[in-house]
């Protein structure tokens, strides 16, 4: 072999890698941009949303493993899928403790098992039983120990993944260490059928992980200023926070898509004046919506209203003009998600989506 035959093939090896390493790069900001956009509010202790994947909105969907009142009868986390209960354990996606004290739970021993729960690295609750009311309440910080009966639960699946063996193991002998040092007993079911299937949730979860982007860019060789997009997107209905990015919220407050900076500069109320961007990234999470298609049409349209004020066009990831049919096309892709999801008692958009999706 030539030397130049050998300078080719070197050069050609590094463009490989130097793609590779920069659709790695590309990943990985796309999962930053999402965990940044949909995190919020959920009703479970020391819950804290992650980041999904991102998917094109034309033509071709790319679906990429991650990587939110009565009594209910706490069954293994293994259970069949079934409705959440209203403040319960849900056994679908949670592993419960049941923990039977023989006096009432001091305040200050609940703040203990609430920190330990913290610690597994998963999302983590606890429930303690209202003998007066009959129903499972969901205890926080400010919780006073007034209740005999808890659940501690700890969540088998989120956007990092499903839970470990150390972390089950780690729950299993904090919750048994609490319950004895309290003058309590524990009922916990076996780990191994909780493990497998947290691996077989997690899978679903990875196919349903789906992300819908659309682009609205300058004529070529131009930019947008900052003061002109942040006016632009106000007059359609968003609103800037404090993550960089501006939100299209509904009437409940849930953010249905965002809008953010092409660039790596995040919006800020103060730079506006300074700020220039080649372009604005549309980005809808399609699992934590209740209608994605809907939802799509809405981010579609409001894109092609923020292209015109803006003197833009709407494209894909491809910088291809993004039209109605492959909206269309994406619609009926995000039905089917939509009833994929219901299929397995997770809605999406529903408590549960929100706490898996995070």
């Amino acid at each position: 072999m030539s030397d130049l035959q050998i300078a080719l093939a070197a050069i050609g090896l590094l463009v490989v890698g130097g793609v590779y390493a920069f659709n790695l790069w590309q990943e990985r900001k796309l999962r930053q941009r999402l965990e940044r956009a949909f995190e919020g509010g959920h009703d479970d202790v020391l819950l804290k949303a992650t980041a999904p994947a991102k998917e094109p909105v034309v033509p071709s969907a790319r679906i990429e493993p991650s990587l939110g009142g009565s009594p209910i009868a706490v069954k293994p986390a293994l259970a069949e899928l079934a409705p959440v209960t209203a403040d319960g354990a849900d056994p679908v996606i949670e592993f419960a403790a049941d923990i039977e004290l023989n006096e009432l739970a001091g305040d200050a021993a609940l703040r203990e098992l609430l920190s330990q729960l913290a610690t597994f690295g998963k999302p983590a609750r606890l429930l303690g039983w209202d003998e007066a009311a009959g129903v499972w309440q969901i205890l926080g910080r400010g919780a006073h120990g007034d209740c005999r009966r808890l659940l501690a639960t700890l969540q088998l699946v989120n956007r990092a993944g499903p839970v470990h063996a150390p972390q089950l193991n780690g729950f299993c002998d904090a919750v048994r260490a609490w319950a004895a040092r309290h003058g309590g007993e524990v009922q916990i079911d076996d780990t191994t059928e909780a493990l497998q299937a947290a691996r077989e949730l997690d899978v679903f979860c990875g196919e349903m992980d789906v992300a819908i982007s659309l682009n609205v860019v300058p004529q070529s060789g131009g930019a947008f200023p900052g003061e002109q997009v942040a006016a632009a997107a106000q007059a359609v209905g968003f609103i800037l926070e404090a993550d960089g990015m501006f939100h299209w919220r509904d009437a409940a407050g849930q953010t249905l898509f965002t809008m953010e900076n092409h660039e790596s500069e995040a919006f800020a109320e103060d730079r506006l004046a300074m700020m220039q961007t080649s372009g604005l990234t549309l980005l809808l999470d399609v699992p934590r919506i209740v209608d994605g298609a809907a939802a799509l049409e809405r981010m579609a349209h409001t894109g092609a209203e923020i292209a015109e004020a803006l003197g833009g066009f709407v494209v894909d990831d491809n910088r291809v003009p993004l039209q109605d049919a492959g909206v269309a096309r994406i619609k009926t892709q995000l039905q089917g998600i939509s009833a994929t999801m219901a299929g397995r008692q997770i809605p999406a958009g529903s408590p549960r989506a929100q706490r898996l999706f995070a």
